[in-house]
C-alpha cells in the first residue's frame, strides 16, 4: 500500500465511514461492533474508485440486507441473538457474491476485493440475506 492508497482510504474512513456505520446500525436497530480492516481495503491501486466501490462492495449490501431482515421485531430479535460483531476486509481475494460472507461464533465477516464487481450489489444482498436467514 502506497501513500496514495493510504491517503484515499484515510479520507474514506474520516468522511464516508461515520455515515455508513450509522446507516448499518440504524438498519439493524441495535448496536454491534464494526471492525473495518482499513489496510486491507487500501491495497488496490484504484484509489479513484474507493469513494464509490467501497460502499457498494461492503456497506450498501449489508444495509439493505439488515433493513430486509430487521423489518419486523421477529427478524430483528433473531438477528440480535446471533450477531455480535461485523468485520469488513479484503484479505482473501474473493470477488464472488456467493463467497463474500461468513458468520462464525457471532462474527459476520464480509470479505471481498474492495474494487472488483462493485456494481453487483443485488447479488451480494441476495447471498448475504440467504445465508443469514438460514441460520436465524
Amino acid at each position: 500500500m502506497g501513500l496514495n492508497e493510504k491517503r484515499a482510504i484515510k479520507e474514506f474512513e474520516e468522511k464516508q465511514f461515520p455515515d455508513l456505520k450509522k446507516r448499518i446500525l440504524d438498519a439493524l436497530g441495535f448496536e454491534v461492533a464494526i471492525d473495518v480492516k482499513w489496510d486491507t481495503l487500501a491495497k488496490n491501486l484504484n484509489v479513484d474508485l474507493y469513494k464509490e466501490a467501497v460502499p457498494d462492495v461492503y456497506f450498501e449490501p449489508a444495509i439493505q440486507t439488515f433493513k430486509d431482515i430487521c423489518a419486523d421485531d421477529l427478524g430483528k430479535e433473531a438477528l440480535k441473538a446471533v450477531l455480535k460483531s461485523i468485520v469488513i476486509q479484503d484479505e482473501n481475494d474473493i470477488y464472488s457474491a456467493s463467497q463474500w460472507m461468513k458468520l462464525e461464533e457471532g462474527v459476520l465477516t464480509l470479505d471481498h476485493e474492495s474494487c472488483v464487481n462493485h456494481g453487483a450489489i443485488d447479488d451480494r444482498v441476495w447471498y448475504l440475506k440467504d445465508m443469514l436467514e438460514k441460520v436465524l
